[in-house]
C-alpha cells in the first residue's frame, strides 16, 4: 500500500502533489524554508507540514472528532473536495474522494492504471459513489487485502506510519490508542511482530470476565451477612437454630414452660447481659478516643522559627544562614507531618462517630430484649406465658428463615466463586502460554529484532535490542533498550531527549515495514520533523537508511523537513536535497508559501 497523488478540486489553494515511491525509489521531502529569519511573526512551524498529515488520514476515511481542521474551520473549508489515489499491493490503483462538507460520505473507483484527475468525473464514473464512511472502509479494505494483518482492517495500523509530534511518546502505543485500553492496540502489535495474539485476546477476554464476576460477586456479598469463610459456621447455626424452633414448638403444643424458661435464663444471663456488657465498655472506649482525637486536633504546631531567631539576637549569638536554613526545613516538615496527621485524625473521628452510633443502636435492641425476657420470666399468668413463648417461637421461625434466605444468598456467591476460581486458572493457562511464546519468539520476531538492530546500529552506533516479555501481572511488554557496542551498559533513551525516542519510534517502522516489504502490508511511512534536534551526523545517516529503504526495500519514506534541520558535510555546509525529492516547497512568505494558499488558521 502506497500514496500516488493527492489532489483538490482547488488547485488555485491547493497545489496537487505526486509522491515519490510508485513510478521511482525517491524519497519524498516536504521541505520548508525560512526566508525571513528575523521576523518574529514568522514561524516555519505553522505551514501545514502536519497538516498534510491529517489530510492524508482524512482521506484514508478517519472519523472526524471535533477537533479537526475542517470542523474547527468548517466555513473556510466548505467549498474543497479532495482526491487520495492509492496503489495497492498488487499494484492496481483506488481514487478515494471525500468533501470537508460532507465529510461522512464518500466514493471509491479502483482502476488498473494510475487515473487521470477525476475533479470532473461523473458520479456515474465512480464505482461507488457517496456512500457512508464505514461502507467506503468496507469496500477499501477488500480492495487493499492486506492479508498480512488479518482479521484486522487497514485502519487498525495505519497511525503507525503517520506519525505525528504526538505519536513518538511511546514507541509501541501512538496518540489515537493512549486513551484506551491495552487490548484496543497491544494484540495487534502483538500479530505484527510475531507472537500468537489470540493467546493474548484470549487473555484480555478472560480479565474482562473476571472483572465482571468479581463486580457480581461483591454485589452479591453485599446482600449477606456472611462471607464464605463463614459458610460452615452458617450451616452450623441453621441446625441449631432448626432443632430449638422444633423443641419449642413441641414444648407450646405439651404446654410444657419450664425448659424454655431455662433456656430464655440461660440465653438472658449468657448472651444478652453478657453483650450488653461489651457494649457498653465499648462505647466507653469509643468516648475515650474520640475525647483524646478532638483533644489531639486542637493542638497545632508549637515550634516557631522567628521564636528561635529572637532567642540568638537577645543573646547576641550569630544564627549561621545555613543553621537557619535547616530550622526553616524542619518547620515545612513539622506543617506537612502535621496536616497529614490530622487529616488521618478526621478520618479516625468520622469512624469512631460511625462505630459508637451502631453500638448505641445496638444497646438500645438487646436492651428491651432484656426487658421483654425479664417480664416473661416473671409472670404468673399462664395464658400470657403462653402468648409471650408463642411470639418468641415466631421470631425463633423468623430466624430461621432469614438465616435460611442467607444460605441462600450465599450459596449464589459461592458459585460466583467457583466461576471465578476456574476463569482465573483459565488465565492462568494463557499466562504460561505467552511466557513461552515470548521466550521462544517466531521467525517473523527474531526478523524484525535483527533488522531493528542494524538500523540502530548504522545510525546510531549502539545495540538496539526489541524484545518482549511477561510482566509480574501475566500482561504482555514490548520493550526497547540500547547499549553501546561491545558493552553491557544500557543507554538511557531520557538522557538524548525526545529526538534520540523519536529516531528509535522512526527505525522501529522501518525494521516493520522492511521484514514486510514483500508482503501485503502498508508500504509507506510518513515522519513528522523525524530530523529536528538530531546531531547532524545522525541526519546523514538517517537519510542513508531512508534511501536505502526505498531503494532495496520499495517503502515510501515521506519526511518533513525545515531548512535549519538539512544535514551537513564536514565543513558544516548545508547539503541540500536533490530536487527530485522534494515534493512539497513550503516557506514563510505568505499565502502561496503554505499548504494552503489562504490565510492562516
Amino acid at each position: 500500500m502506497k500514496l500516488s497523488r493527492l489532489y483538490s478540486d482547488q488547485p488555485e489553494f491547493f497545489t496537487p502533489i505526486v509522491f515519490n515511491g510508485v513510478t521511482n525509489a525517491s524519497i519524498n521531502v516536504v521541505f520548508a524554508r525560512i526566508t525571513k529569519p528575523k521576523d518574529p511573526s514568522k514561524d516555519s512551524h505553522n505551514l501545514g507540514k502536519t497538516t498534510l498529515i491529517h489530510l492524508l488520514d482524512f482521506l484514508l476515511l478517519k472519523h472526524l472528532d471535533k477537533e479537526h481542521i475542517f470542523l474547527r474551520h468548517s466555513a473556510l473549508f466548505a467549498k474543497f473536495t479532495f482526491y487520495l489515489e492509492v496503489q495497492t499491493p498488487r499494484g492496481s490503483f483506488v481514487t478515494i474522494k471525500r468533501s470537508a462538507r460532507n465529510h461522512n460520505r464518500a466514493s471509491l473507483k479502483k482502476s488498473e492504471t494510475s487515473e487521470p484527475d477525476l475533479t470532473g468525473a461523473q458520479d456515474n464514473s465512480w464505482d461507488h459513489h457517496d456512500i457512508t464512511i464505514d461502507k467506503a472502509r468496507q469496500i477499501f479494505d477488500g480492495y487493499l487485502n492486506l492479508d498480512s494483518i488479518k482479521p484486522w482492517d487497514y485502519r487498525k495500523g495505519v497511525s503507525y506510519f503517520l506519525r505525528t509530534q504526538e505519536d513518538y511518546r511511546d514507541y509501541f502505543q501512538i496518540d489515537k490508542f493512549a486513551k484506551g485500553r491495552d487490548v484496543d492496540w497491544k494484540p495487534y502489535l502483538a500479530h505484527v511482530v510475531g507472537l500468537d495474539a489470540t493467546i493474548l485476546q484470549a487473555k484480555y477476554q478472560l480479565d474482562d470476565s473476571i472483572a465482571d464476576l468479581e463486580k457480581k460477586r461483591a454485589e452479591r456479598q453485599a446482600e449477606v451477612q456472611f462471607d464464605e469463610q463463614g459458610y460452615t459456621k452458617l450451616q452450623a447455626r441453621i441446625s441449631i437454630q432448626q432443632e430449638e424452633v422444633q423443641r419449642s414448638g413441641q414444648l407450646l403444643d405439651k404446654f410444657d414452660f419450664r425448659q424454655q424458661e431455662e433456656r430464655m435464663n440461660r440465653h438472658l444471663v449468657r448472651e444478652v447481659e453478657r453483650r450488653i456488657a461489651e457494649v457498653n465498655s465499648g462505647l466507653y472506649s469509643t468516648e475515650y478516643d474520640l475525647e483524646e482525637l478532638r483533644s489531639a486536633l486542637k493542638t497545632g504546631l508549637s515550634f516557631k522559627l522567628e521564636d528561635v531567631k529572637q532567642i540568638y539576637e537577645e543573646t547576641k549569638s550569630y544564627l549561621p544562614d545555613g543553621l537557619y536554613n535547616d530550622y526553616a526545613s524542619l518547620v515545612d516538615f513539622n506543617k506537612k507531618l502535621t496536616h497529614e496527621r490530622n487529616a488521618l485524625m478526621r478520618k479516625q473521628v468520622k469512624e469512631l462517630e460511625a462505630q459508637r452510633e451502631n453500638l448505641t443502636k445496638e444497646a438500645q435492641t438487646l436492651n428491651q430484649e432484656r426487658i421483654q425476657l425479664l417480664a416473661l420470666l416473671g409472670t404468673e399468668d399462664t395464658f400470657k406465658k403462653f402468648k409471650g413463648l408463642q411470639k418468641e417461637h415466631s421470631q425463633q421461625q423468623a430466624e430461621l428463615q432469614y438465616l435460611l434466605a442467607q444460605k441462600d444468598r450465599l450459596d449464589k456467591v459461592l458459585a460466583i466463586s467457583r466461576d471465578l476460581h476456574q476463569l482465573e486458572r483459565d488465565r492462568d493457562e494463557q499466562i504460561e502460554r505467552l511466557k513461552d511464546a515470548t521466550v521462544n519468539p517466531t521467525s517473523r520476531t527474531k526478523e524484525i529484532q535483527i533488522e531493528f538492530h542494524r538500523l540502530v546500529q548504522k545510525v546510531l552506533d549502539l545495540t538496539g535490542e526489541f524484545y518482549i516479555r511477561v510482566n509480574q501481572s501475566g500482561n504482555v511488554e514490548f520493550k526497547i533498550d540500547t547499549k553501546l557496542a561491545r558493552s553491557s551498559r544500557e543507554v538511557s533513551s531520557q538522557s538524548e531527549g525526545t529526538s534520540y525516542k523519536k529516531l528509535l519510534c522512526a527505525l522501529f517502522d522501518l525494521a516493520i515495514l522492511r521484514t514486510y516489504s514483500k508482503e501485503a502490508f502498508y508500504h509507506f511511512v510518513y515522519d513528522d520533523g523525524i530530523l529536528e534536534g538530531l546531531d547532524v551526523r545522525k541526519r546523514v545517516l538517517l537519510l542513508e537508511v531512508l534511501r536505502e529503504s526505498s531503494v532495496s526495500f520499495g517503502i515510501q519514506c515521506i519526511i518533513t523537513v525545515i531548512d535549519a534541520d538539512l544535514p551537513r558535510d564536514a565543513g558544516d555546509n548545508r547539503i541540500p536535497f536533490p530536487p527530485g525529492e522534494i515534493i512539497l516547497d513550503l516557506h514563510d512568505g505568505g499565502p502561496k508559501g503554505r499548504l494552503f494558499k489562504m490565510r492562516e488558521f
